[in-house]
């Protein structure tokens, strides 16, 4: 089969297209004809390796599993022996950050991974680009214990993780607070967030408002800057690391 395949850490170019053995599925796997993916944040950060904890699950000297992508949708060629939840035909869509290989043309994964039937009225094209923002705006907002009528605030709400965490908190029940940009005031506002602040016309931090959880899904802010809006128990998340990684000490 042909897939893009890196074999080394790296800029894109690092990434080739080359001829590879297609995968069989183990017992409790299913075999995927990729017919949608992506290039997205993950497949690029697992490339680049400038985050030099990621080698740890990548690889030290040299990714473990050569083929990226992560986001996929496709239709079940074959299954394990073992395999239940799904038959031959079966339209899917998933993600796997573990082993990736979205970007060849067959991929496996087990039954038991993140992997689900797509709806009948979703293309794979559709489906392929859903999961991994919402993974990384689900895991923040459990991080977060996110309750019912709480404020939140989500700064950097039109991108993948963004977007996705303003559904999912009102999912959830809570009173949430989006900051975009002008052209993307209307799309937030669909997406169900209660207010919008544009920060091209307006300082979020200057708001009144105290939240009960703030959450950077852009990277962009700071906890210094955040922390005047948090309430007394206030959670603050960014999904990145910010100047010499010192997220991980503030709290």
């Amino acid at each position: 089969m042909r897939a893009i395949v890196y074999s080394k850490y790296g800029p894109p170019e690092v990434a080739k297209l080359m001829a590879v053995p297609k995968p069989l599925p183990k017992d409790n796997e299913v075999l995927v004809k990729v017919y949608s993916s992506t290039v997205n944040r993950t497949d690029s950060g697992f490339r680049s390796a400038e985050y030099f904890i990621s080698r740890f699950w990548t690889g030290l000297l040299r990714p473990k599993y050569q083929i990226l992508g992560c986001e996929f949708a496709g239709i079940i060629e074959e299954i394990g022996q073992h395999v239940t939840t799904f038959k031959k035909g079966d339209k899917v869509f998933g993600f796997n950050d573990k082993t990736c290989g979205g970007h060849g043309e067959y991929l496996t994964i087990a039954e038991t991974d993140a992997v689900i039937n797509m709806p009948d009225n979703l293309s794979y094209d559709e489906a392929a680009p859903l999961t991994e923002g919402a993974h990384y705006a689900l895991v923040d907002i459990r991080a977060a214990k996110v309750e019912p009528g709480q404020n939140v605030l989500v700064y950097g709400a039109t991108g993948a993780i963004g977007s996705a965490a303003v559904q999912l908190l009102k999912h959830f029940g809570a009173i949430v607070t989006a900051v975009c940009n002008t052209k993307n005031v209307g799309l937030v506002k669909s997406l169900g967030a209660d207010t919008v602040i544009d920060y091209q016309t307006q300082d979020f931090t200057k708001t009144e408002d105290k939240f009960d959880f703030i959450f950077d899904a852009v990277g962009k802010s700071s906890f210094g800057q955040c922390k005047p809006l948090l309430t007394k128990k206030g959670i603050y998340i960014s999904t990145e690391l910010g100047k010499m990684e010192r997220i991980y000490f503030l709290h």
